[in-house]
């Protein structure tokens, strides 16, 4: 069992809202994993601020939900990178604004999804980075899944939805009246599948599945499937 926070497309979602259909490339992934280590399937959706306190207390064996992997999660579960993200600012196709970097979100009301990335880097630029004066205005409170900060997009309640480029890329494709406004993408960093620090078995296993994954080819099925060569975590590596 794989936990997810499925609101994220690409990478996990529930097609037509169905919730009986997640679906997405971190899910194929950690399909063809469990198939690999000659196991069955099955997804927990979980918020995202609360997945990794969830894996630790054992409500499923690993997740998969596009996380970055920072030094501060490290210290509290082991990652297997498999895919490489950065960030993007998502606008309204009408604003007049135009941010390119994250010191540009000064003052500025922001969308974030609860306990992610970009919710951190926030707060660093607010407590002691460019926007110390000028506080970029956000609620990630309010924001459990990251489709509620696109719906605040849309809804007008914020100016811009930070969220990850892949994510991005996707709510432009599939949807009209927005606009993605940062030419070069920001802080590319891998992603990993997380286990616990103290099942080195589940580890080795999920670590071995994967490369074997690389080796035949279905990972870069995976990727030209879902439309996201350009997260290949070898061309990041």
């Amino acid at each position: 069992t794989f936990g997810s926070d499925v609101s994220y497309p690409p990478q996990e979602f529930y097609p037509d809202g169905c919730p009986k259909t997640a679906d997405g490339f971190d899910l194929d992934i950690a399909k063809a994993i469990a198939a690999r280590m000659g196991l069955k399937y099955a997804v927990s959706d979980t918020k995202f601020n609360d997945i990794i306190p969830a894996l630790n207390t054992k409500k499923f064996d690993a997740l998969v939900s596009a996380m970055t992997i920072s030094d501060d999660r490290k210290k509290v579960v082991h990652f297997v990178s498999y895919f490489s993200a950065g960030e993007s600012f998502v606008l309204l196709s009408s604003s007049s604004k135009s941010p390119q970097q994250l010191k540009d979100l000064c003052g500025i009301k922001v969308a974030v999804e609860k306990g992610t990335q970009e919710e951190t880097d926030v707060i660093a630029a607010n407590t002691n980075g460019d926007c110390a004066k000028n506080p970029i205005d956000f609620k990630s409170t309010d924001f459990d899944k990251d489709t509620q900060s696109l719906e605040a997009l849309r809804k007008g309640t914020a100016d811009v939805h930070f969220t990850d480029s892949p994510v991005a890329d996707y709510e432009l494709l599939k949807n009209t009246g927005f606009k993605i406004s940062n030419k070069a993408i920001l802080s590319t960093a891998p992603e990993g599948i997380a286990t616990r620090p103290d099942d080195s078995a589940m580890f080795s296993a999920i670590d071995t599945a994967f490369k074997a994954m690389k080796a035949d080819g279905t990972y870069k099925t995976l990727l030209t499937k879902w439309k996201l060569e350009a997260g290949d975590i070898d061309k990041a590596s």
